[in-house]
Order: C-alpha cells, then structure tokens, then sequence
C-alpha cells in the first residue's frame, strides 16, 4: 500500500492476528512491516532535502495521511502495541510527505483542508463499526490514495506536462517490494483480503515508477515537440 500513498502498507498491522501462522508466513509479515514503515521516508527526503514536487499528486498524499489513520484505528481496534506502534510511525512518515509537499510548492488550505477533514470525520464513523468495517475502510482508503498519483502521471504526460522529478520511484520500488511480500504471507494463511488488496497496490506502485522514469518522460516531450519542417533533414 501507499504511499504511497505511498502507497504504503501500514497494514503491516494485518500480521498481528491472535492465531499463530507458519514461520515462513511470519517472516514475510515482519521484513513487510519494515518496509512499509520506511518506504515514506525517500519521497520526504526529496521533499524536504531535495525540495522537489513536480510530479505528486496532492489528492494521493492527503489520501496517504487518511488510510495511516485508517490503519491506526484498525491496529486500536485490535488492541495490538505492535500494530500501533508500527501505524504511528508510518504515520508519521505520510505526515512529513504531505506537511513537504505543501511546504515546497507552497498551496493553498483550501485545495487539501476539506478533503483531509472530511476523511477524518470518515474514518472516525468507520471506527464506531466494528473492527471488520474500519479494516475494510482503511483498504479501500489505501487503494484509493495510490490511484490520484497515476491519474496525475498520466494526466501530466498527455498534456505534455514531462517533469516528474518530484516523484520518489524508491518510495514505490519499496512500496512494490512490500505488497509482494504480503501476497507471500496472505497466500500462506489464506488471506483474501490481503492477497486482493496487496496486488491492486503492487500493480499502481509499478505503474508509478514507469509512468515516473526520465527515459519514458524525454520520450513523451521528443513526441510532443516534433521538428521544425524548415529543420527537417530532407530524405
């Protein structure tokens, strides 16, 4: 998950569960858990170090904060220290994207306050469900969050628009890595849940890193800017 945003899997909650899984399926659950609690922190660094934007997707990295929360409720409503300490610090990890993001290209309350409010008031509805319901909501959060960075990838290569270089493709390499490990442990203890979502979220963060490469970006802005037909090379 993400990421990611970021797109990142704080569902390394998920592994906590009260029955005891195989060995294999614990050590795929633990190395994801780290990796998702550190896949934040390259795209802060280049938010906060390198003080580069151009690329992110504002939508996706509030959408980042909210499913941190989500995954933080989730890990309450287990009563689980590890999955809340882990959350946390994921959590803070898509605060300092976000809190970067609107440092660095300076925006404005309105275009990010009303959508991070209201997510809010969500997830809070979604924590008086049951544990069942705001798990389920901090997925769909999740995949939610990665979508808005393709759509605006895609969107920025249409229109021409070819500097990506705002966007982390560690953070979504990592994020990629992460997921795969929890196919590996949700078919181990045969976890649909996990198993869906990790791959919808493994998939996006792939998609982020090819949309994200210079390579393919020259090649957009060499398409959308052809030669002169006074320049042309005559045949």
């Amino acid at each position: 998950m993400s990421g990611a945003d970021e797109g990142q899997v704080l569902s390394a909650s998920i592994v906590t569960s009260t029955h005891s899984v195989p060995p294999l399926a614990s050590i795929s659950g633990l190395a994801a858990g780290f990796i998702g609690v550190a896949m934040s922190w390259p795209q802060a660094w280049r938010l906060w170090v390198g003080r580069r934007h151009a690329g992110l997707s504002l939508t996706a990295n509030v959408f980042g904060v909210l499913y941190a929360v989500g995954w933080l409720l989730y890990g309450i409503a287990s009563h689980s220290a590890v999955q809340i300490v882990s959350c946390v610090l994921g959590l803070f990890g898509c605060v300092a994207i976000l809190v970067g993001h609107l440092v660095v290209a300076r925006l404005r309350v309105r275009s990010w306050l009303p959508l991070l409010a209201a997510g809010l008031v969500a997830l809070g509805l979604a924590s008086t469900m049951g544990r069942t319901t705001m798990g389920l909501v901090a997925s769909a959060a999740t995949i939610t969050g990665v979508l808005p960075q393709v759509g605006h990838l895609v969107r920025e290569r249409r229109a021409a628009r070819t500097d990506a270089r705002g966007v982390s493709r560690l953070r979504w390499l990592l994020c990629a890595a992460c997921n795969g490990l929890w196919i590996i442990y949700g078919t181990i203890v045969g976890d649909v849940l996990i198993i869906g979502n990790s791959c919808t979220i493994a998939t996006l963060s792939i998609l982020v890193v090819l949309l994200a490469t210079p390579r393919t970006y020259r090649r957009t802005q060499a398409a959308s800017y052809p030669v002169p037909q006074a320049l042309a090379v005559p045949a």
